[in-house]
């Protein structure tokens, strides 16, 4: 203590926690920019999805696949950001009864640390232990 003040460390601050990870990039990224995998999720809901009715007040013939199985109207839900594909697995695992559609994406190194470091989009990479 100097002069009536009170000294601090900085020893003893802790760095908030991050996703993000500086990692060589490919060839093909832009410069500036960073590859991330975007992966949107999808949930299922127990209504069929329909063909839209050729007279109206009547509901549609239910859609079928290929197969003939029923398919069901999802969710879209906003996308989650990564950039190794053992995240993108972690985030399959802790989400199982979702389907997903994943891409890579190039955004700049900026967006990508805010995309990241979402509290909402680390939520969702946790491993359980």
């Amino acid at each position: 203590m100097a002069n009536g003040l009170a000294a601090t460390s900085n020893k003893e601050t802790t760095n908030a926690p991050t996703m993000y990870r500086e990692i060589e990039q490919e060839e093909n990224v832009a410069r500036g920019c960073v590859e991330l995998i975007e992966i949107i999720p999808y949930e299922a809901t127990k209504e069929a999805r329909r063909h839209p009715p050729e007279k109206d007040q009547q509901k549609g013939e239910i859609m079928k696949d290929r197969d003939g199985n029923t398919l069901y109207v999802e969710i879209g839900y906003a996308p989650y950001f990564c950039q190794e594909t053992e995240q993108a697995m972690t985030y399959s695992e802790n989400n199982p009864n979702m389907r997903t559609e994943t891409f890579t994406v190039q955004v700049r190194k900026r967006t990508a640390i805010k995309y990241l470091d979402s509290p909402r989009n680390m939520k969702q990479f946790k491993e359980d232990n």
